[in-house]
Parts: C-alpha cells; sequence; structure tokens
C-alpha cells in the first residue's frame, strides 16, 4: 500500500482549514475491473509556486466534524469537507481537504448531502490542468459571503470530481417543489460542480431530480437503483444514449460497432442496444483476462466479440460479413470509438456506406486516421461527441427527459442495469484523524492501471 508522508498542515480562516495528513485505508470490494488508461500528469510552474505559498502550520489536534442538517431553513450549520485544488498538478501533490462551514443556500439554490461520487478519468485529468473543461475556481468555500473579507488573503480553489449523487437537505426561498424538494435524490445537470465533497450548496437548475415514479422508488421514497448505479449516471449511461439516437436511425436487427467495450461507454452501449433490438460487435484488447472480460459482456448482451488484434485481416472481415447475412442485414452502420489508432482505422473500414463513426475519447491518444477512400467511396461520415457540450447546449428540461429516458432504460425489470464494476471507498460523515490520507490513496489507486473504478461513498 502507497504511504504518503505524515504531517500535518492547516490553512486558518473564520471557518475553514485545509488539512494535509497521512494515509490510512478504508474500502469495500464490489467487483473486479479491468485496467483502464488514464492519462499522465502535467505540472506548471505558475501553480506549483501558488502551492508552495500556502502557509502551514502544525495541529496535532485536528479533527473532522460533520453535522447532521435539519429539514428547514434555520438549525445548526453544516461542517463540512471536501477534495480540493488550488493548482494543476499530480493530484496527490495538489489535492487537499477543505473543512468549511456552509452558510444557508441561496434564495435560487439548494443544500444537498452527497452520497456517492466516481473518480473518472477526466476528473484526474482536469486535477492535472490537461483537460478542455477547467472550473472556476474560489475562495467562497472558505467562510459564509458576509465574512469573505477574511479570506481575501487565501487561494481560490475548486472542488475534484463532475459526477455524483446527493440527497436534498435544505432548499432556498424562491426554490418552488416542482423544482426540488427536501428529500429529493438529484445528480448533477452539468460538468465543473465539484462533486468530491460531503455537502455542498447549488443552484437548483444546476441539478437534476431523480424523478419519482412507480415501481421506480424503493423503502422511504428512496430511488430503486442503488446509489452507485445513480452516482455513475450522468456520463457513461448518458453518452451511450445519446450516441444511440442523435446519429443514426436504428431499428430492431440493425448492426453497430464499438471499441473499449469494456468501458463504462462500452458495457452502457450494450446494456441500452439490447431493448432496442440492436444487435453489437464489442471489440476489446487482446491481453490477459481478456475472456473473462468477454464473458462478462456476453451476460450483458453483447451480440459479438472481437479482439483489436483481429482487425484488419481478411478472415475477420469474411466473419463480420457471415454475421450480418445470418441477421438477414448488410450494413454495420454506426462505429463509436473511445480508442483511436490503427485499430480504430481498421474497425472505421467495417463501416458500411453511409456509415458514421463517432468518436468521444481517445486512450490510445494515438490520431485518428481515416482514408480518403471511405469518405469518396463510402461516403462515411465522422463526428465527435462530448457529453459536456450536450448539456450546455440543451435546457434544464430536456437534461431532465434524458435522465428520465435513461433511468426507464436501467430500472426495466426485463433488461435491468448490471451493477457498477467498482470499489467503493468509506467518506465518513463523522471522520477524524487521517481523513486526507485515505482520501488520497483512493485517489491514487484511481491514477493506476489495473486498480478499476473507484467510488467514494458517503456515510
Amino acid at each position: 500500500m502507497t504511504m504518503f508522508p505524515t504531517r500535518i498542515a492547516t490553512l486558518t480562516s473564520a471557518s475553514a482549514r485545509i488539512v494535509l495528513i497521512g494515509a490510512t485505508k478504508a474500502m469495500q470490494i464490489c467487483r473486479p475491473m479491468g485496467a483502464r488508461s488514464l492519462a499522465t500528469s502535467a505540472r506548471h510552474r505558475a501553480d506549483k509556486t501558488q502551492r508552495d505559498n500556502l502557509p502551514s502550520t502544525l495541529n496535532s489536534g485536528y479533527q473532522t466534524r460533520a453535522m447532521s442538517a435539519t429539514t428547514g431553513q434555520h438549525g445548526t450549520s453544516i461542517q463540512a469537507t471536501a477534495l480540493v485544488y488550488s493548482g494543476y498538478g499530480r493530484p496527490v501533490d495538489v489535492l487537499k481537504v477543505l473543512e468549511h462551514t456552509l452558510p444557508l443556500p441561496a434564495p435560487d439554490a439548494v443544500q444537498v448531502q452527497f452520497l456517492a461520487s466516481p473518480i473518472n478519468p477526466a476528473d484526474i485529468n482536469q486535477v492535472e490542468g490537461v483537460y478542455p473543461l477547467k472550473p472556476a475556481m474560489t475562495t467562497q468555500l472558505y467562510s459564509p459571503s458576509s465574512s469573505s473579507s477574511s479570506s481575501s488573503h487565501l487561494p481560490p480553489v475548486a472542488v475534484g470530481g463532475n459526477e455524483g449523487v446527493a440527497r436534498v437537505i435544505r432548499v432556498g426561498a424562491n426554490v418552488s417543489q416542482e423544482q426540488l424538494k427536501v428529500g429529493d435524490w438529484v445528480v448533477m445537470g452539468s460538468a465543473g460542480l465539484g462533486t468530491w465533497r460531503t455537502h455542498g450548496n447549488f443552484k437548483a437548475t444546476d441539478l437534476t431530480r431523480i424523478t419519482e415514479k412507480a415501481g421506480r422508488t424503493g423503502k422511504g421514497g428512496a430511488p430503486r437503483l442503488d446509489r452507485l448505479q445513480l452516482a455513475t449516471l450522468t456520463v457513461n449511461p448518458c453518452t451511450a444514449y445519446r450516441m444511440l439516437r442523435d446519429f443514426k436511425t436504428l431499428s430492431a436487427g440493425d448492426y453497430i460497432i464499438q471499441n473499449g467495450a469494456n468501458s463504462g461507454v462500452g458495457e452502457a452501449v450494450i446494456q441500452m442496444a439490447r431493448p432496442l433490438g440492436v444487435k453489437t460487435i464489442n471489440i476489446i484488447r487482446n491481453r490477459a483476462g481478456h475472456e473473462q472480460v468477454a464473458e462478462r459482456l456476453r451476460t450483458l448482451g453483447a451480440t459479438h466479440i472481437l479482439t483489436d488484434d483481429q482487425l484488419g485481416k481478411i478472415e475477420t472481415k469474411e466473419l463480420v460479413k457471415s454475421w450480418l447475412a445470418q441477421a438477414g442485414k448488410k450494413e454495420v452502420k454506426l462505429g463509436f470509438n473511445c480508442v483511436g489508432g490503427k485499430p480504430t482505422t481498421e474497425m472505421a473500414r467495417m463501416l458500411s456506406k453511409n456509415g458514421h463513426l463517432v468518436t468521444y475519447g481517445a486512450m490510445s491518444r494515438q490520431p485518428l486516421m481515416l482514408p480518403a477512400s471511405l469518405q469518396i467511396f463510402k461516403n462515411v461520415h465522422a463526428s465527435g461527441f462530448w457529453l459536456t457540450v450536450w448539456n450546455d447546449e440543451h435546457s434544464t428540461q430536456e437534461r431532465q427527459a434524458m435522465i428520465d429516458s435513461v433511468l426507464d432504460l436501467m430500472d426495466d425489470p426485463s433488461h435491468q442495469f448490471a451493477e457498477v464494476n467498482c470499489t467503493t471507498n468509506t467518506w465518513s460523515l463523522k471522520s477524524s484523524g487521517d481523513l486526507q490520507g485515505r482520501l488520497l490513496e483512493v485517489v491514487q489507486k484511481a491514477t493506476t492501471a489495473g486498480n478499476g473504478k473507484q467510488i467514494f461513498v458517503m456515510e
């Protein structure tokens, strides 16, 4: 187990302090998961200078405190904790625990308690400073706005994470019951809001409710889907949903092809294609354990599976033709790419005339190369897709409609989504002692190939 230096550095203000402490482990294994490629870190001199200027003093008596919120607008304040960064770099170097007091939510906002928040590759890239979307950094977390002057000398920070599920615990005076109410479960309506935290205040329009529906809610009105499925709802399943609907009109029996089939998006594509009657050709890497990966994909509903070293071979092309013939089809209409490089070029060759290649990732970090012949003689189209842009260009109502449709697919008893491949890691609301060490160890695991998806579970 990786250990971090055991020391404590605190940054004190009226209602907040940043704490850097050692490392222990608190986690529960859900399921093993295959290795996933993550971007390497990028260092920036200016950011390092800013980090080095953080004042530090010893405080061996640090304890993390968290108090429960009342269900109204009055009562005890919330002592929250968050993983924040004031500059870009290696996540284990720049992330710090910020303990702070949350003010009451603004009139158009709500206060939430997070239930679970995953660590996605994009989250790591964002902290490293190599992701296109960079959240705004602010000093507002240090103290309520009424005493913001006391934090003017402190560096602005951003909260890590873009995805998670939370429960509303307070609502602002201008938030209607039709928008959100105490007890509602919500997910993030856009990226960059910061989800690696125990509590937070958000504009009501920035959140999307897990709507109540007959059969969807369980005991106490909570959603029937587990918190891990909901915490990972807004990136992978929504990306799969949009790509299956926005580029080609698909009918039962149609074929699509995808690489990275065992990624989060890939698995969601398989599970969403199945109830549509759409057949999938799924490409995975030929490496140790790929047989187990293939077996899992078959249980999710994968129609056919190929390994990347089979691409470009004549016998593979003939095999795909035989699959199409058996199904009475002649076309592979749509392809999804999250890899890039030569394997994607070979996958694109399998698309039929007027086929469409959609790129949503580039895990190999190799350029996407498409032969001119595909575009000239087969009229193959190529597009990129980024869910963040879709969310920004569509209304709150349209985002809500998408979430409702995805939930319908995930929770349909006839083809309910499988459990999330993950490792859960407890983020205790009443934790004391080595909180930062535990959280940073989880982040370190998330950045290391072979450890699978990591999810913070707040308890």
